[in-house]
C-alpha cells in the first residue's frame, strides 16, 4: 500500500525551466514585432493614394477613349474629363491632410486656367511629369513616365 501523502519528484517545474520558457516567448514576441510592417506616415499614405489616382486616370482615359486631366491645387487634386462642353469633373476633389502640399515640378507655361495641369491621352501615352509632395519636413517625389509607371522617391 502506498502512502497518499507521498510526492513525486516530477510534480512541478524548476525555476530554470520557467525562465527558459519565458525567454523563448520573449524572443518570439520580439521577432514578430520587428517583422511587422511599419505604419505609413501621412505623407507616405498621401503619396500612395496620389500614385493610385494617376494610374486610375490613365486606365480611365484608355477605357473611355477620352482624354482625362489632372487639376492640382496646393492642398487638393481632382480628375477631369474632356466632354463637348470642355473639361468636366469626373469625381470628388481629393484633399490632402493638413500641412501637406503638392506641386508640379515644371508647370506648363501659357496654359489656360481652365486646362488641367496634365493630360492622359486615350492611347495611354502621357508626358513624363514629376510632382513633389511636401509636409512637416518630409518630401516625396512622384515621378510619372510616358508609359504611366509611377515611382515614389522619399527624400
Amino acid at each position: 500500500m502506498t502512502c497518499p501523502h507521498r510526492y513525486s519528484r516530477q510534480a512541478g517545474m524548476t525555476l530554470v525551466e520557467v525562465m527558459a520558457v519565458l525567454f523563448i516567448i520573449g524572443l518570439t514576441a520580439g521577432l514578430v514585432t520587428l517583422t511587422l510592417p511599419q505604419r505609413p506616415t501621412d505623407e507616405q499614405a498621401s503619396a500612395q493614394a496620389f500614385a493610385r489616382i494617376l494610374r486610375d486616370a490613365q486606365e480611365q482615359s484608355i477605357l473611355a477613349g477620352q482624354p482625362v486631366g489632372l487639376k492640382l491645387d496646393d492642398a487638393s487634386y481632382s480628375l477631369v474629363q474632356w466632354r463637348r462642353e470642355g473639361w468636366q469633373p469626373t469625381g470628388q476633389i481629393a484633399r490632402l491632410p493638413s500641412r501637406l502640399r503638392i506641386e508640379l515640378e515644371e508647370p506648363q507655361p501659357n496654359r489656360p486656367e481652365i486646362w488641367p495641369d496634365m493630360v492622359f491621352d486615350p492611347t495611354g501615352i502621357v508626358a513624363p511629369t514629376s510632382f513633389q509632395l511636401r509636409g512637416r519636413g518630409a518630401r516625396i517625389d512622384v515621378h510619372l513616365d510616358e508609359t504611366g509607371e509611377v515611382r515614389l522617391v522619399e527624400r
